[in-house]
């Protein structure tokens, strides 16, 4: 009787340890792809189109592989966003799967570092859990100064014009920018524009940058013929997770008086 209770226990064992969940973690970081060296997911790429919610990409080791429920969560308290779905990436494509997270992330949440889990099987029916880290969205420090160069001049009042008066302007401005930037992963890159048919040069006198994890970028008074009162310029980085938008306006009320009036963020 004994041995064949010890029979018993054993087969039960062996067929609850066949099924068990094996926890597969990502060792990448926050990068834009995770790859996995076993469980029935290869790889998992997030690729958001707005910061507001979450896609990614599920390829699978094998045909016959699936994730079947999921959820989002903040990596370091825990709390969690809510669950994810699924969907296909079309005919043909039998290893790759979507997930989707709709719910809406706050400006708060955007701003910290979030971790996908997703409960998956393959063919064989292995149990997996499958953790898929992603950043919080850059972070953007820019301390700028404008200054006019030459005379401030006034509208001309002689003669029989009728438009004299106003604000004046000055011909040239000296622009200086210090920004430090900390997209979170390596996979962002940034851009800048200013105003209509002018270029940027705030990333080390170019408009754009390659790929980068962290970099400081400086601008020493350059000088730029610029006539118009208000002198704009937009910083955007472009993340796997979406979109950071920094803008600045500089506004030149006087002479000696230029003032930064706008400068706000937008998570997109």
């Amino acid at each position: 009787m004994k041995l064949k209770l010890l029979a018993a226990l054993t087969s039960g064992l062996l067929a609850t340890s066949a099924f068990a969940q094996t926890v597969v973690q990502d060792l990448d970081g926050y990068n834009r792809t995770t790859v996995y060296a076993n469980g029935a997911v290869d790889r998992i790429v997030t690729d958001s189109l707005s910061a507001r919610s979450y896609e990614a990409w599920i390829y699978f080791r094998e045909s016959g592989s699936e994730c079947t429920t999921g959820t989002i969560f903040d990596e370091v308290t825990g709390q969690t966003y809510g669950s994810v779905q699924f969907g296909t990436a079309g005919p043909g494509a039998a290893r790759v799967d979507t997930v989707h997270f709709n719910g809406g992330f706050s400006d708060e949440q955007v701003k910290r570092n979030r971790v996908l889990a997703l409960n998956c099987q393959n063919i064989e029916g292995e149990q997996f859990k499958v953790y898929h880290k992603f950043s919080a969205l850059p972070v953007i420090t820019w301390d700028t100064s404008l200054a006019g160069v030459g005379e401030y001049k006034m509208p001309d009042c002689t003669g029989a014009s009728s438009h004299c008066g106003g604000r004046g302007w000055y011909e040239q401005v000296s622009y200086t920018s210090s920004l430090h930037i900390d997209n979170k992963n390596e996979d962002t890159y940034c851009t800048a524009t200013m105003n209509d048919g002018f270029t940027s040069r705030v990333f080390n006198g170019y408009d754009s940058t390659p790929l980068f994890h962290t970099n400081h970028y400086g601008l020493e008074n350059a000088v730029y013929d610029y006539s118009g009162p208000a002198f704009r310029q937009v910083v955007t980085c472009h993340s796997p997770v979406g979109q950071i938008q920094r803008t600045q306006v500089w506004v030149v009320s006087g002479e000696n008086d230029i003032n930064l009036e706008v400068d706000y963020t937008v998570y997109k």
